[in-house]
């Protein structure tokens, strides 16, 4: 038991100070290769932990040498605009002058439902007032908004509150359960829809409010 708690205690230290030895980025966003590394230092620094008759040189210079390899392609990627493509990528426009790029859309395998949530955690619940969001090379979604200078709170004017929009057509087909227990009137969509001379099959998404404000994106053909 003693053994066991003491190389648990050395592998603790040592997948710290491997973590602090790759940069503070490996604790918070990681890009592709820095999660690999990550994935296979702890996986190699459970091993020994697993069984105490393991010499912990075993370990120690696969996990060594993993670090080093992160250091040394850490810095080749700082000195080669190529390699620093080739191991992180870039980023990618998912939204652009206030349209949904659907080519680059289906390349990252990303549907509407995934762009909408990640917009909602950017605290953006209209895809209308989004200019641009671009996925970023650590999977993170940055996003940039219509900018009003000056707003009708700001100027003390009351204005009624219609809430957020909902997606009530995702990929061609209208979705009246999008907020689960939450099921809209289907007959008021398709009416809805019909008042703006929408046909569902042919909309990437649309999403109407509470004040029955409509936005649509129309589906792109495959080229």
């Amino acid at each position: 038991m003693t053994v066991t708690l003491i190389r648990a205690l050395l592998f603790y230290f040592t997948v710290i100070l491997a973590m602090r030895i790759m940069g503070k980025r490996q604790i918070g966003e990681l890009n592709p290769h820095e999660l690999v590394i990550t994935i296979l230092v702890s996986q190699i620094a459970s091993i020994p932990l697993q069984d105490n008759t393991m010499p912990l040189a075993n370990a120690f210079l696969p996990m060594l040498l993993l670090v080093s390899l992160e250091i040394l392609a850490s810095v080749a990627s700082m000195k080669s605009l190529r390699l620093r493509n080739l191991l992180q990528g870039r980023p990618i426009f998912l939204i652009r002058h206030g349209k949904p790029d659907q080519k680059q859309m289906r390349r990252l395998r990303f549907t509407v439902d995934d762009l909408i949530d990640a917009l909602r955690q950017k605290d953006v619940f209209d895809l209308s007032t989004v200019e641009e969001a671009v996925v970023e090379t650590n999977g993170s979604l940055s996003v940039r908004t219509e900018e009003s200078p000056v707003t009708p709170k700001q100027l003390g004017v009351p204005t009624p509150d219609n809430g957020f929009p909902i997606p009530v057509v995702t990929d061609g087909h209208i979705v009246p359960e999008y907020f689960g227990d939450q099921v809209l009137d289907t007959a008021a969509i398709a009416k809805a829809l019909q008042k703006e001379s929408l046909c569902p099959g042919e909309q990437l998404v649309v999403t109407i409010d509470d004040s029955g404000t409509v936005f649509a994106v129309k589906k792109e053909r495959k080229k």
